[in-house]
């Protein structure tokens, strides 16, 4: 491994002997814009170079620290994910750990007072930080970045970048791009025991309802009571990622899959969407709010009769993950909630459980509900906020040397690869025909890459490759790099039986606009959260209560919020 490191040295001390130690001056327009001209110097790095700090540096970053895998001091120690960040590139990155339950709090309120690190990653929706002046614009920044430019450039990011800007015309994210939208999240069932109770999903799957979906479930839940696997009154589905740990106070996955499939946004989607719930409407041109539409109606009906029939533990919408995980690994229920990074250990879970060759597992196609669209339609990831810190702390020459090195980190294929698959010959290797693996001493549940034997040890856990701090894009080729044929397949499926929603026009909102929009949406979640969690449980009947909860929403300032999306809208279609 040292000897690796070594060359990588190399390479980078030649590459880099110009990239990042020349001059710079700045100058002002007429308007008062600033501009910064660099050296010839500090041009070579460019698309497809390496990034080294001829003096080494360090830029404070926070550790957003999941419980899955927690940050270890190996992380930093040789061979770890920081240690090689430092090796590649001579940047040391002073890390801040912050729990992930408490990030987006901990962010705000350092962001607020002035003290947040430089680099902030994996953050989900930067409006509420940008009035306050705290965060730099990176807009004006990304000319410095030749990676993301290229990508922007040949993957023709415009449309999606576009939902970014702010009412200055600026947007304060660097997103995670993405060749193609992979559809993350769907729902894993035990597919030996659909089968035992006369259901070939693969055969059903292409064009079913939720209705029909359902329907089949009552079957399998017959089917496991009159095996002796579950007692009647107990369910067969109880979900992750809904509850008290990761449900963010609206249902989290479960209600943002289905009310996808409605046309709608909810659970997780709710607080992602950053609409408060409006939806565009393609048919009238404007935005109507989803969560009292009769779409909405149509979604909660469906999961009030989930409840209903014994089919959906309602303690979906309180309990902890692992409470559903183990559930599930017990064999004692049928369907649990997974993406692309549980699933391996998701099969380990049931191994353990029931026992190794006693279940088959399939990732079904989300049923349909009014449309067969995908919950995820969107290129972007989260991305990387830049503190003002940085820019009043090192200066524009030296924060411009900062962002090409944010860019050759996150955005080029160099630096993804790192971050993704670690150290080629030590932690992975890829053959002649460009198919990555990982070497013997090596398993990583986040790549849903599973252990094979006792001594192998997991990348993401010991060492902090492929993990959520960093992996936020790329090209198809390098994000389907770890899928085994059983993940191909489903996506092969999705493409050919799901679609793509249109993204929803961007709003550009002033700041008074962005306080006054937060003022009135911020209670209006409250409300719809609070009575779609109440019908989920099913603590209120849909018919009895819907005009009573219909008024309560709409008395929160709905039509206001409206007219401002709205106008907002048209003004923009006129201008």
């Amino acid at each position: 491994m040292k000897k690796l490191i070594s060359l990588i040295l190399a390479l980078a001390m030649v590459l880099s002997l110009a990239a990042c130690g020349g001059s710079s001056s700045t100058t002002s327009d007429d308007d008062g814009a600033t501009s910064v001209t660099i050296s010839d110097d500090d041009l070579d790095y460019t698309y497809g170079e390496h990034f080294y700090s001829e003096t080494p540096v360090t830029y404070t970053m926070y550790l957003n620290d999941n419980s899955a895998y927690p940050y270890k001091d190996a992380w930093s120690e040789e061979g770890g994910i920081f240690w090689a960040i430092q090796e590649a590139t001579n940047v040391t990155l002073d890390i801040q750990i912050v729990d992930n339950t408490d990030y987006t709090d901990k962010v705000s309120l350092a962001v607020s007072a002035g003290n947040a690190p430089y680099i902030i990653p994996k953050i989900y929706s930067e409006t509420a930080y940008v009035t306050g002046g705290g965060v730099v614009p990176v807009s004006d920044y990304v000319q410095y970045m030749p990676n993301y430019q290229a990508f922007y450039e040949e993957y023709d990011m415009e449309d999606d970048v576009a939902s970014l800007y702010q009412e200055d015309g600026k947007y304060y994210r660097l997103p995670g791009m993405k060749e193609t939208c992979l559809q993350d999240y769907t729902i894993c069932i035990r597919d030996d025991i659909f089968k035992a109770a006369g259901y070939d999903v693969s055969e059903l799957e292409d064009d079913w309802t939720w209705d029909e979906f359902v329907d089949i479930l009552v079957d399998v839940k017959a089917y496991m009571v009159s095996e002796g696997m579950i007692d009647e009154s107990d369910y067969i589905w109880s979900d992750m990622w809904c509850g008290a740990q990761s449900g963010q106070g609206n249902g989290g996955n479960l209600l943002k899959l289905i009310g996808a499939s409605y046309g709608i946004y909810s659970g997780w989607a709710m607080s992602m969407s950053s609409n408060y719930g409006l939806v565009f409407n393609t048919d009238t041109d404007e935005f109507e709010l989803g969560s009292t539409s009769e779409n909405y109606k149509e979604m909660m009906t469906v999961v009030q009769r989930m409840v209903d029939e014994g089919i959906l533990d309602p303690e979906t919408f309180t309990q902890n993950d692992d409470t559903a995980q183990n559930k599930f690994y017990r064999g004692e229920t049928a369907l649990l909630s997974v993406n692309r990074s549980t699933y391996t250990t998701t099969d380990a879970g049931l191994a353990t459980g029931v026992g190794e060759g006693n279940y088959s597992l399939y990732r079904i196609l989300v049923p349909i509900g009014t449309t067969d669209e995908q919950a995820e339609n969107e290129r972007l990831e989260c991305g990387i906020m830049i503190s003002t810190n940085a820019l009043d702390e090192l200066g524009e020459e030296e924060f411009i040397k900062m962002m090409r090195f944010v860019d050759w980190l996150w955005y080029s294929e160099e630096g993804q690869t790192l971050t993704k698959w670690g150290l080629e010959g030590e932690t992975y290797t890829v053959d002649d025909n460009g198919n990555y693996s990982l070497t013997d001493g090596y398993y990583c549940a986040g790549l849903s890459i599973a252990q094979t034997s006792d001594d192998q040890v997991d990348m993401r856990v010991e060492l902090g490759y492929a993990c959520g701090n960093f992996m936020y894009g790329g090209t198809t080729e390098l994000l389907t790099s770890n899928f085994d044929e059983g993940l191909r397949d489903f996506y092969d499926r999705m493409s050919e039986y799901r679609s793509l929603r249109d993204l929803d026009p961007t709003i550009s909102l002033s700041e008074d606009e962005l306080e006054q929009a937060n003022l009135w949406g911020t209670p209006l979640d409250d409300t719809i959260n609070s009575w779609t969690l109440g019908f989920a449980e099913g603590l209120y009947d849909l018919d009895e209560y819907w005009d009573q909860y219909v008024a309560d929403v709409e008395s929160q300032n709905v039509e206001s919020l409206l007219d401002l999306y709205n106008t907002r809208y048209q003004e923009s279609q006129a201008g």
